[in-house]
């Protein structure tokens, strides 16, 4: 079992060595056996793929300010709609519920435009498909090739294909069904949401955590639903073990999985395949 851990963390290191030099990298972290990578965001066009409305700010969203402070062209781009997330949906029938649908999906949406703007980002685009059923969405490909080719990203931050959510496991099969047969190449950034990774990538967030806590908190009608806010930032003390923080410090990091679109798309196609 040891030396397998030591081949899988090296194998983490090489994916994501070529991305994390040529970017800037800063310091590599002793805790992770020197596999996780303390990187820091620059001024890269960047598009985020979030499944649902919130996902972006809990996944990245200390790492998409520090972008977005730096000069950052980043696009997020919303795949569902947001319109089965509520409880009280599924106590309602016919016209009722298709009308607390539309109330749900309009408010999602003024939601994310105020939670991105604390992150200091104008740009999102919605692909609508039904919030619950990405995986059986044809046309979601499709609509985020186009995103894709019109804004040439350097780097696209997306759920990473553990998580437990079908939603967001199915945002990595879009986005590799979207760049095919394209000249498309950029480097993939996997976070976290429900489930956590073992990251080779990590951001220190310490000057962001207030502006991510912040956006989170415009997400008012998830936050009824749920304490993601409470769950995220622990999650964000937690991750900041690998920054080597000297006592007393309260630090904060987002973990991510670094990798190239090919080697990402490799490992996606092993993972289905088990």
């Amino acid at each position: 079992m040891k030396q397998l851990t030591k081949a899988l963390l090296k194998r983490l290191s090489r994916a994501a060595r070529p991305y994390l030099q040529s970017s800037g990298l800063l310091q590599v972290s002793g805790v992770y056996n020197h596999s996780a990578m303390v990187w820091q965001p620059g001024a890269e066009k960047i598009v985020v793929l979030a499944p649902h409305m919130d996902d972006e700010t809990i996944g990245c969203g200390g790492t998409l300010a520090l972008h977005a402070q730096r000069g950052a062209q980043i696009t997020v781009v919303f795949l569902t709609d947001g319109r089965n997330g509520s409880s009280e949906v599924n106590t309602l029938y016919g016209e009722e519920r298709e009308r607390k649908q539309r109330e749900l999906i309009e408010l999602r949406i003024t939601e994310a435009r105020a939670a991105l703007q604390r992150l200091g980002i104008g740009r999102m685009v919605c692909l609508d498909a039904e919030d619950g059923a990405l995986d059986k969405c044809d046309r979601a490909a499709e609509q985020l090739r186009d995103v894709l080719l019109k804004h040439r990203p350097e780097i696209v931050y997306l759920p990473f294909y553990l998580e437990e959510h079908p939603d967001h496991r199915a945002a990595s099969r879009v986005l590799l069904d979207a760049v095919a047969g394209t000249p498309l190449q950029f480097q993939c950034m996997g976070y976290e949401v429900w489930t956590p990774l073992f990251p080779n990538c990590l951001v220190r967030i310490d000057s962001t955590i207030d502006t991510k806590k912040q956006a989170l908190q415009e997400y008012r009608s998830q936050l009824q639903q749920c304490d993601y806010l409470h769950a995220s930032i622990g999650l964000n003390a937690h991750r900041s073990a690998g920054l080597m923080n000297p006592p007393g410090f309260q630090g904060y990091a987002e973990a991510f999985y670094a990798t190239s679109l090919p080697q990402y798309r490799e490992q996606f196609a092993a993972y289905r395949r088990h």
